[in-house]
């Protein structure tokens, strides 16, 4: 069955209905995008499921249509001024974001956050749950898993990477705990270690301050809000 919704968002498109929008929304608006991984290209003989939400084309055409309507903010516009903008945000800290996505900010001189997740950084096949549950539905185990697969959809970034994303004058490191829980289902140990105790990591590893935190598919509770405060 034809996309409906797809549909008409081209004929608004042809009629000029969107891109007028998109001006008036971009002259007042901020946002904070939130993605993931980007691919080098969709691999046909896998579930979408089971890729990255966006594939290295899909991010050009992305960042192409918001920076012909948007200002892309770094985190201090955003948080520390009322310019109009976005805000881009990729969480966890796949290799992905090193390999494709960093080439591309490049291209489009436009700053991101990545939200790093501390497991897969010290060891990038340490998969995030989330990760493993999506590899089991298709694979027995994550060995099974093709290397350029792996590579591409799944690793977390190396040590080196993190360095390397650290110092670019593009990216800011930020914290996404150490291995992406439910936070409002740990104790408050468990809060503390995965809060104060991955800024603490990715600032050694990084060698800079980190001063942002995400919460883990947005989920929190007073505790951890209390938790993210006292960690800075």
């Amino acid at each position: 069955m034809p996309d409906l919704r797809g549909q008409i968002g081209q004929m608004l498109w042809r009629l000029g209905v969107t891109p007028a929008l998109a001006r008036r929304v971009a002259h007042h608006g901020r946002f904070a995008l939130v993605m993931h991984g980007v691919s080098p290209a969709f691999d046909p003989s896998l579930p979408a499921a089971l890729q990255p939400h966006h594939t290295a084309q899909q991010m050009r055409q992305t960042l192409s249509w918001l920076k012909q309507y948007f200002t892309i903010l770094t985190p201090d516009q955003f948080l520390n001024s009322d310019h109009p903008g976005v805000l881009l945000t990729f969480d966890d800290g796949f290799a992905n974001n090193v390999d494709v996505l960093l080439p591309i900010l490049e291209e489009f001189d436009a700053p991101a956050v990545f939200f790093v997740t501390v497991q897969h950084v010290l060891n990038p096949r340490d998969w995030l749950p989330a990760t493993r549950r999506l590899v089991e539905q298709v694979w027995r185990k994550a060995e099974d898993v093709p290397e350029t697969t792996a590579r591409n959809f799944f690793d977390g970034m190396t040590v080196e990477q993190l360095q390397t994303c650290a110092h670019h004058p593009l990216i800011t490191i930020a914290s996404h705990t150490i291995s992406h829980p439910f936070l409002s289902e740990c104790s408050l140990p468990e809060q503390e270690n995965e809060i104060s105790g991955s800024k603490r990591q990715l600032e050694e590893l990084a060698g800079k301050p980190v001063d942002l935190f995400a919460y883990p598919t947005g989920d929190y509770d007073e505790n951890a809000l209390h938790q993210v405060e006292q960690a800075g």
